[in-house]
Order: C-alpha cells, then structure tokens, then sequence
C-alpha cells in the first residue's frame, strides 16, 4: 500500500539544508538578548578572605619615622623593636583588623599596627652597587649607580624589570634584585607554639 503522508524528499532537504542557517542566526539573536538583558558591568574586585579583604602577602612601607613592632597583634604585647625610617618596604604576611604582621629587610617578624604601614611601594637595593639602566634591558645604557641598600620608590614594573626612582634619578634595574617586588612570601610566619 502506499503511503500518501509521505514527505516530498526535494522539500525535506531543503528544510534540512536550512537548518544550520536557522540554527546560527537564533544562536545570534539569543546571544545578542543575552548581552542587552544582563547588563555590562567591569570585573569585581577580587576579595580574599582576610580582614582588610587584601591578599597576603602583599607589600607596604612604614609610615613613619618612629614605629613599635611587637611580639603579639596587641599593644599588651611586649615592643622587641622600634623602626625608626619612614618609607621602608615590609611584606605583610598575616593580619588581623587592626594589626598586621610583617617581615623586614634584614627578616625580622614582627606585628604593628595597621596604621603605621601606607600602601604606596618602595623597595631596597641590593647588598651591592646597582647600576640602573634608561631602558629595561641589559644592554641599554647606564643612566646611574645607586648606593648598596638604597630606599627606591617603584614607579611601574615591565616583565623583569622595574623603573625606579632613587636620589633623584629615575631608571630601569632587574626586578629580581630589588627587595619588595617578590609575589611569594619572603619570611616564614613564626610558629606560635614554638619555644623561645
């Protein structure tokens, strides 16, 4: 018997043949009221789960010329030291809300509280002289030489090399010789339990 419901075959290859077509053009359209129904909006800021929401490390500078560091996050807690230079670049290694624990230069651990640190970043020269160069390679010229252990101020960093200004000059030194540019922790957290 034959079946008079059956399709013309020339009509249903065409209407496969249309399908991808079809199929691209209602992606598009959906895609495209996709975009208008949720609106553009920038990156959210990243939040780490620490108390000032920062990640840590991260890197600070003392804020001023006299600042207590202490062996607890409290000012019950015993002062071991004084720092006695504004703008020294320290790594923040922990934290609590009001206290932040840093590490030094020469690796001293201790806490102090928040509001003697300011965010803008210096770093320290190294142990030896340091030839800083007018552009981020090594072959480029010598525009200075800084004194060993100098305080710079970073002003921008480009693949391994970071410009830094220092006694009035301004030029590009490797990032791996200047201290407080290291992403990584650069002093252990000291263990609390610990005998001393």
């Amino acid at each position: 018997m034959f079946d008079n419901r059956r399709p013309d075959i020339n009509a249903l290859t065409q209407s496969v043949q249309a399908l991808p077509d079809r199929f691209c053009h209602a992606a598009a359209a959906f895609a495209l009221l996709a975009m208008l129904a949720v609106p553009a909006q920038a990156a959210d800021p990243v939040e780490y789960d620490t108390p000032s929401k920062a990640v840590v490390p991260r890197w600070a500078m003392l804020g001023k010329n006299e600042v207590n560091a202490r062996n607890g996050p409290s000012l019950d807690n015993r002062k071991v030291w004084t720092y006695r230079k504004a703008g020294v670049p320290v790594q923040i290694i922990s934290e609590t809300r009001d206290w932040r624990l840093i590490c030094d230069p020469a690796g001293g651990v201790a806490w102090v509280k928040k509001s003697m640190l300011r965010s803008p970043r210096n770093v320290i020269t190294p142990t030896q002289k340091l030839e800083i160069r007018t552009d981020p390679k090594a072959d480029a010229d010598v525009r200075a030489i800084v004194r060993p252990r100098s305080i710079a101020t970073i002003e921008t960093c480009k693949d391994d090399w970071c410009k830094i200004s220092v006694a009035g000059q301004t030029g590009w030194a490797p990032k791996t010789v200047l201290w407080g540019t290291q992403t990584t922790a650069v002093c252990a957290r000291p263990n609390p339990l610990a005998e001393r």
